[in-house]
């Protein structure tokens, strides 16, 4: 499962990351003071789960929640127990008061893994419109997703479905964990990868760029770096 920090004590973001390191399932993408440099990271990159400071002088993390993409699961830390019942009523999957001892996060991260587990269970397939026709896509088909302005080019091994659907729509319905975006206007099954080269890789018969600012992840993911 990966994840971001956004924390404004560089002391907590540090202690955070560094448990995060003992979970096998986790992969930490980045950290964050700012809520404004957290959300536009978001904006480019499928996150599934973050670690959210409730007081800080920009934006409360209690308002911030309102604004992540649909699908985000969000642990709440902070050293502030009167957030608590706020915090729940916006559905995060934990509450953490600092100082936070390593078991209670595991805890936390246990409870963001299940939830994770029963919604891969019950969404196995999307139905995107064609033209007037409804095609369903199984999510295990895709190769790649390619973004061209508010059309989708959705490439499975033997056709090619397009909607008309901007990219950042389709990104909080992914199954998280399965795919990765490598660029503003693609993204990848990780099964589907075939060769990492420098600036582009290859899924069947494509070459698709990396953009410097997906790289990272991508070898996070598969343990190059």
């Amino acid at each position: 499962m990966n994840c971001i920090i956004l924390d404004d004590e560089p002391a907590a973001v540090a202690i955070l990351e560094r448990y995060i390191q003992k979970v096998p399932d986790f992969q930490h993408l980045q950290s964050f003071h700012s809520p404004t440099e957290a959300l536009a990271f978001i904006k480019q990159q499928s996150v599934e789960l973050i670690f959210l400071d409730i007081q800080m002088p920009d934006l409360l993390g209690t308002e911030l929640v309102k604004l992540l993409p649909k699908g985000t699961q969000v642990i709440f830390t902070t050293a502030f127990s009167e957030y608590a019942v706020e915090g729940f009523s916006l559905r995060a999957v934990d509450y953490l008061l600092k100082p936070i001892s390593f078991p209670r996060f595991l805890e936390a991260c246990n409870r963001a893994l299940e939830n994770r587990t029963q919604r891969n269970s019950t969404n196995d397939y999307i139905f995107v419109k064609d033209g007037h026709d409804w095609i369903k896509i199984i999510w295990n088909d895709i190769l790649f997703i390619q973004s061209d302005g508010n059309l989708l080019y959705i490439h499975e091994k033997d056709r090619k479905v397009i909607t008309r659907m901007p990219l950042k729509d389709i990104i909080p319905q992914l199954p998280v964990g399965q795919f990765t975006r490598i660029h503003k206007s693609y993204i990848v099954s990780f099964t589907a990868i075939k060769r990492i080269e420098r600036h582009q890789l290859h899924v069947q018969n494509a070459i698709i760029p990396i953009a410097n600012s997906y790289k990272d992840t991508l070898e996070k993911h598969f343990g190059l770096k």
